[in-house]
């Protein structure tokens, strides 16, 4: 049986692993959004002239 000591270690490590692969996860993203936006206001800017 798990302590309370244990548990909240567990939930820590948990916790941990889940930012860690929000922030990969983010990092991974981001040129993708920064190159889709810069074709976005390409096209817009097309639009308008």
């Amino acid at each position: 049986m798990l302590t309370i000591p244990d548990l909240t270690l567990l939930f820590m490590v948990v916790v941990s692993c889940l930012a860690v692969a929000l922030i990969y996860m983010l990092h991974e993203l981001e040129p993708k959004l920064a190159r889709l936006r810069l074709r976005t206001d390409r096209v817009l800017r097309d639009r308008t002239k």
